[in-house]
């Protein structure tokens, strides 16, 4: 996040009106602060060459390069900026695959303008989003593919220390939220998630979230 405390958003959706009124209500929150928008994923690209960014909001289904191709190509470029997908209700399959490319999480276009703030926030805080309303439409069409693995038996089980933490990425938090809410430091959160996410095979806590919310861990 930037250290002005706002965070930076730039969006990349090639419909301008959803654009214009995107940036628009984002111009009413103090704490967002929206540094670019970008047509595709070519020019969204050539915007975050230059322009410093802490949360992307994405567009997934755009002519030439989708969604999908440039979340795999900012992770890999800029490991920092985290990527909030917005989606309409229907497009289940690339949803998580832009998850498992490394998006934090995803937001329905037609859901609350609230809720992309409450989206925003939590990915800018190294939370995950992961709205309630179509958890269970997502986590009933991984199919062969799953985003997390659907296994009920770990080789080496979680901690109870570590399913509490486990149970508070899966409720999008951070690790300083997380940290303050169980009163311990910052970095003992890290060692927990890590070890976390090498128990259950995964590579982001994105990934955890749904682990946890795949197996009611809440």
């Amino acid at each position: 996040m930037s250290k002005a405390s706002k965070i930076r958003i730039c969006i990349i959706d090639d419909h301008p009106l959803f654009r214009q009124g995107v940036r628009f209500f984002l111009e009413s929150i103090p704490e967002i602060e929206l540094t670019g928008e970008a047509e595709n994923g070519a020019a969204g690209l050539a915007f975050l060459d230059s322009h410093p960014v802490d949360v992307l909001l994405m567009d997934l289904q755009m002519p030439g390069m989708d969604g999908i191709e440039v979340t795999e190509k900012v992770k890999a470029k800029w490991p920092g900026i985290k990527v909030l997908v917005l989606t309409s209700f229907n497009s289940w399959d690339k949803v998580y695959t832009a998850l498992k490319k490394g998006a934090a999480g995803y937001v329905l276009k037609d859901a609350p303008p609230e809720e992309l703030v409450a989206g925003i926030k939590a990915v800018a805080a190294g939370g995950s989003f992961l709205g309630a309303r179509v958890a269970t439409e997502l986590l009933s069409r991984m199919g062969d593919d799953p985003v997390v693995p659907k296994t009920d038996h770990l080789p080496e089980p979680l901690t109870e220390r570590e399913i509490e933490v486990l149970k508070l990425i899966g409720q999008g938090l951070g690790n300083r939220a997380i940290a303050e809410r169980l009163v311990v430091s910052e970095k003992t959160v890290k060692t927990h998630v890590a070890n976390i996410l090498q128990k259950l095979q995964v590579k982001s806590r994105t990934q955890a979230a749904l682990y946890a919310m795949q197996h009611q861990i809440t």
